[in-house]
């Protein structure tokens, strides 16, 4: 549940932008929303980002409304960002339907099938390019700056630090004699789960929110989120549509393992000693612990893990 309230709204954005809050939203874990109307009544979306946004964000919006060019229902921007009060605010469309939930057992298959529908448009925005601040998942996974940082973490947390280490450099080596530049490339969504998917009462798509990662990327880097490492059946609902290649499958593995080292390195490299023995990525460990039988040869748990 959001915490947020109405108060937490800047007055300034409410008078410039001529709007009333109606009530705090659910969802989205970085940002927070509110419902809102202007003054002709239409109901809004108002984010505020968190108080160190995403780069880029002329690039997340250009995603959004290329996507609706191409008739999926995302949302859209009503007033250009404002920068107040060391806070960036932005006003979109309301999308109508409510939010999708995991807890149907064939909601993961029916995911990944909508998933691949959804890449077979972004194919068409490469021509965006990659945007500021996000890198490949060989490249992440193959930074030497990222394995200095987590080898001084291990030097303070030996046994946390280790399973770090080991996937990473485990994802670093298994990515190393596949070709990156020949797999599939397309714009990536980056948190296709269903609290990012709204449906009518008939079940019809209504709306695919929260794009705030979304960059180039190979497609099954897609997975990284709408996967997790246990619900097989994104996958296998997604081949329904789209086949993955063999050198896909290779890749699979490697870069979720890659997409959970995001943000570490900065992470490690703004602690002082005394805040980074406090620090556990506990996040990252409960993932990088998940198996199933998509692990391939990897299914096994790492060495030295307690059984």
């Amino acid at each position: 549940m959001s915490d947020q309230t109405n108060s937490d709204i800047d007055d300034e954005i409410l008078s410039r932008w001529q709007l009333s809050a109606v009530r705090p939203l659910t969802g989205g874990y970085h940002n927070s929303h509110w419902l809102v109307e202007n003054t002709a009544g239409t109901e809004l979306v108002l984010r505020r980002y968190k108080q160190d946004p995403l780069p880029d964000l002329d690039y997340e919006f250009a995603v959004m409304h290329r996507l609706a060019r191409l008739r999926w229902p995302t949302p859209e921007l009503t007033q250009e960002p404002l920068e107040h009060a060391g806070r960036t605010w932005c006003l979109m469309t309301k999308l109508p339907g409510t939010m999708g939930t995991a807890t149907d057992a064939q909601e993961p298959r029916q995911r990944g099938r909508l998933l691949a529908e959804v890449h077979q448009s972004s194919r068409q925005l490469t021509d965006l390019g990659q945007r500021q601040g996000f890198v490949l998942s060989d490249e992440l996974a193959c930074d030497p700056d990222l394995l200095t940082a987590i080898k001084r973490y291990e030097g303070l947390k030996p046994e946390e630090g280790y399973i770090l280490r080991w996937h990473l450099e485990t994802a670093a080596e298994r990515l190393a004699p596949l070709d990156f530049n020949a797999a599939d490339q397309l714009v990536l969504h980056s948190d296709f789960v269903a609290r990012n998917l709204l449906y009518d009462d008939d079940g019809k798509l209504t709306g695919i929110v929260d794009f705030e990662a979304t960059h180039l990327n190979v497609r099954v880097a897609e997975f990284a989120l709408s996967w997790r490492g246990r619900y097989d059946d994104v996958i296998h609902g997604y081949e329904e549509v789209e086949r993955l290649s063999d050198l896909e499958w290779q890749l699979l593995v490697p870069v979720y393992w890659s997409w959970l080292f995001l943000g570490i390195k900065h992470r490690i490299e703004a602690l002082s000693l005394a805040d980074l023995q406090l620090e556990h990525f506990s996040w990252q460990l409960s993932q990088l612990s998940r198996r199933s039988k998509l692990f391939g040869d990897l299914q096994d748990l790492y060495p030295g893990r307690p059984s």
